[in-house]
């Protein structure tokens, strides 16, 4: 405890404080060319010195003279190591800070809306397959549970908006009207529908506002024609608001982007019988995610017992919106390449960490000077952590711009396929963690030379003969496993992106059962009527007879987008028979006849269907083999009266979901005879041309819009684009993988090559002696080589290790990956290993050419 005396002497400088500084500046200036210091400005000088102290402010003198010290000792007198360090941890550092953000805003991040930890997102659970929650259980569990504030449901879909600027398809998500309240988040402008709103009402965002209406004032009120209906605009959403995420991607292939574009309430009351497709709940203040779920369990066994007929098996799951928002497999992928991120953050370490012990031989001398007149090892200890300090600083500067650089073009790339990619950016989460990373780094990699300073003898330094500063033994041998480190580290990069670029010419080779040559397709839009699938074939028609048009058909979804009607097989059956114990789910896919010819599938058996497959005639049906094999094993198909119609032809299997995914049982509609399945996200049109398909997009254009003005024609896409799209996501984690494994490799083998130049210039004076006692150059360069190799042969053991233990984690893949074998280690090791001599060769052929004479004069 400070006593009075101290207490006074502390507020008698603060309150004395300017007019003391003013003196001592005034005494300075008159006695500037002084030899000698006056016993009154010393007085003044021993005064502020005394109060510096009392006040503990001498730590910033110290510590400005020590930043002052080694800015003039890294960026003065060690330029080239200091680019060298700051331009190695800026890599690391970058890379790391861009794909953190990515973290950050994914995982870390709470969802944008009040209180985000008490929404909750709703799955009904049943035996069976099912979509949705039935509407009559879920007006149930609204009213029956005490565990919620509200609850509301939604679907998405698309609209087709017509004004003077055509016809646009447009994502609407239609909720019931207490949607807003539930997520609590208000519009940006005017306001959202509720149940007092008598007219039809619709929310627009404010992207659509201002790409669509240029950001008009005037929005609020206006009329909205969307299919043939007005909608009255009561308010525009902030661009922040993008909820459901991803609304676009039910047809990712085929939209501009996955954006919410207008929110409307149900146009009628729900049926009580059929079934919503999301819905989202706000639990009340202080209850738990699982008494929620323990009083739903309760209600769903009481619907369960009062309706067994319909509510067997059925109940009910709720899940935190944040992990229904960012599912387990993007955060397991997000995760991974963070991991990955890491091993090329400490690769930059481990580099600069040698580095640091390279440069340490050289001060070995200087240190020595430091510590024999009075400079304590906490001091030399203090100064070399100043130093690393300063260069993590600085590396991450640099490395944060490089994150921002890298971070545009990654979200770019990304967006489609991560959810809440617009929220990603350098927030205070990421700075705050680039601050930490660089303090981490530079006190790891400072106290590497700072223990060696402080622990070394400076009369044992000083009275070293020579002029060439060694390392110790313990210091070589850390020196070589920071090396054997990185080459292992690197391999393990480099192992899973070959792994990766394996998988994907596996993929790439798969027959996914089309032709894709000269095909190309239009996604054409428009609100569904009675006699929309008869315009379908006239414009299939039409486009067919086109000069240089081999094949034109329609399809409700292009193979490889992942979407589709499905069935259970306990309600397809031959007409007469028992069901089927077994149950799989079918696919349900509606055509036009001239689609298998523009997609090339070939018949199997029977007949495809023909243009007297219309509305009124016997219905019929087509399925793949694999529907054929499950269902009909060991009979003939065709013929069979079934209770979704009579089959008339097979198929081979077509890859409908994803190339590494095995074909699933399927059945074919004539568009004809189901019109009303048709979805509102519109159908695709299917070109097969003789020739490439590019100069024919105008005429087959024209040709949608003669048989009618107000089709919206819109993601026109070549199949060979359409496949490659559906690996997209996965090349781009590749491409990411990649980039990482090659900065990976090139870190290692920089420190491989830093390493052996380093053991080379310290054992100059050997190899003159040898030159000069006769031995050949050729035999030097083998020493010198077979000491890099053999580092890097012991990297490249112990990365195959580590890469075999590391296999599980690709399994986080968005497609299927094999564990890493022979065919995937063997190259990625050659490739090192040949670039790792041509690095070493190079310090190599240098020690070799020698000069003996001129080293042993200089010694």
């Amino acid at each position: 405890m400070s006593t009075p005396g101290e207490w006074f002497r502390r507020v008698g400088y603060l309150v004395n404080r300017r007019r003391i500084e003013n003196d001592l500046r005034r005494e300075m200036e008159a006695h500037r060319d002084m030899m000698g210091t006056p016993a009154r400005f010393g007085n003044t000088l021993q005064l502020r010195e005394d109060a510096r102290d009392v006040w503990g402010w001498r730590w910033l003198d110290d510590l400005t003279q020590d930043l002052r010290y080694a800015a003039r000792t890294l960026f003065l007198s060690h330029r080239t190591f200091a680019i060298a360090a700051v331009s190695m941890l800026a890599i690391g550092i970058g890379v790391t800070t861009a794909v953190f953000s990515v973290v950050s805003g994914l995982v870390l991040r709470p969802l944008p809306f009040p209180q985000p930890d008490r929404l909750v997102q709703l799955h009904g659970t049943t035996l069976r397959p099912a979509q949705g929650l039935q509407v009559t259980n879920l007006d149930t569990y609204r009213r029956d549970s005490t565990s919620f504030e509200a609850v509301a449901g939604y679907e998405v879909g698309a609209r087709y908006l017509r004004d003077a600027g055509g016809t646009e398809r447009v994502m609407v998500v239609r909720t019931e009207r207490d949607f807003f309240a539930v997520l609590g988040v208000p519009a940006l402008y005017g306001r959202t529908y509720d149940t007092t709103d008598a007219v039809p009402a619709v929310v627009i965002g404010e992207t659509f506002w201002r790409r669509r209406f240029g950001g008009a004032g005037d929005i609020i009120g206006r009329a909205l024609v969307l299919d043939g209906q007005p909608y009255t605009v009561t308010g525009v959403m902030p661009e922040g608001f993008q909820y459901p995420y991803r609304a676009g991607s039910l047809l990712q292939s085929a939209t501009e982007h996955a954006r919410t574009d207008l929110w409307m309430p149900f146009d009628r009351p729900l049926s009580p019988r059929g079934r919503i497709g999301s819905v989202t709940g706000r639990l009340k203040a202080g209850v738990s995610l699982a008494a929620a779920q323990s009083e739903l369990n309760v209600i769903a066994k009481r619907l369960e017992a009062q309706y067994p007929d319909t509510n067997q098996g059925r109940g009910i799951a709720i899940v935190p919106l944040s992990q229904e928002v960012v599912p387990a497999p993007v955060r397991r992928l997000v995760m991974l390449l963070f991991g990955a991120v890491i091993i090329v953050l400490a690769l930059a370490c481990a580099n600069v960490a040698n580095l640091s012990l390279a440069r340490m031989t050289l001060r070995q001398r200087e240190v020595a000077v430091r510590a024999a007149i009075g400079a304590s090892p906490l001091r030399l200890v203090r100064q070399f952590l100043t130093e690393s300090l300063l260069l993590s600083l600085t590396g991450g500067i640099a490395g944060l711009l490089l994150a921002w650089w890298i971070l545009k073009r990654l979200i770019v790339s990304a967006a489609p396929y991560l959810p809440r990619a617009h929220e990603v950016d350098l927030d205070w989460r990421v700075f705050t963690f680039m601050l930490a990373v660089c303090a981490i780094v530079g006190t790891a990699v400072g106290a590497l030379p700072a223990i060696i300073a402080a622990r070394r003898d400076p009369r044992a330094t000083i009275q070293e003969s020579g002029t060439q500063a060694t390392m110790s033994r313990g210091q070589r041998r850390l020196r070589n496993g920071l090396v054997v480190a990185e080459v292992a580290l690197a391999f393990v990069l480099g192992a899973g992106a070959a792994v990766l670029l394996r998988e994907l010419v596996r993929l790439r080779a798969t027959d996914a059962g089309i032709v894709q040559t000269n095909v190309i397709t239009f996604h054409v839009g428009q609100p569904r009527n009675p006699d929309i699938g008869m315009r379908f074939y006239d414009i299939a028609d039409r486009v067919a007879a086109l000069p240089g048009v081999h094949a034109a058909g329609f399809a409700q979804m292009l193979p490889l987008q992942s979407w589709g009607w499905t069935s259970n097989s306990s309600d397809f059956r031959v007409r007469g028979r028992p069901v089927r114990p077994e149950e799989f789910q079918i696919e349900l896919r509606y055509v036009t006849p001239g689609y298998f010819d523009a997609l090339g599938i070939p018949l199997r058996r029977g007949r495809r269907f023909t243009s007297a497959d219309i509305a009124g005639a016997p219905p019929v049906i087509m399925i793949n083999e694999t529907l054929a094999r499950r269902a009909f094993p060991g009979e003939d198909p065709i013929g069979l009266l079934t209770t979704r119609g009579t089959i008339v032809g097979t198929i081979p299997d077509v890859r409908q979901a994803d190339l590494d995914r095995p074909a699933v049982p399927e059945v074919y509609y004539p568009i004809a005879q189901n019109w009303s399945q048709i979805s509102d996200l519109g159908m695709t049109l299917v070109v097969r041309t003789r020739d490439r398909p590019e100069p024919l997009i105008d005429a087959i254009r024209s040709t949608i819009r003669d048989v009618h003005a107000d089709q919206a024609v819109f993601g026109i896409k070549t199949m060979e684009a359409v496949v490659a799209e559906s690996l997209a996501g996965f090349t781009l984690s590749l491409s990411i993988l990649s980039a990482f494994a090659i900065v990976a490799i090139v870190l290692a083998l920089s420190g491989t090559y830093g390493v052996i130049t380093y053991l080379a210039s310290s054992r100059a004076r050997e190899f003159a002696i040898r030159v000069a006692l006769g031995a050949g150059r050729a035999r030097v360069i083998r020493v010198v080589l077979g000491q890099g190799l053999a580092l890097t042969g012991l990297g490249l053991v112990l990365g195959a290790v580590a890469a075999l233990a590391a296999a599980p984690l690709v399994r986080n893949a968005p497609v299927t990956v094999r564990p890493p074998d022979l065919t995937t280690l063997v190259p990625v090791a050659c490739v090192i290993a040949f670039v790792a001599a041509i690095a070493v060769l190079v310090p190599a052929r240098r020690a070799s050419r020698v000069d003996p004479m001129a080293v042993l004069r200089s010694d």
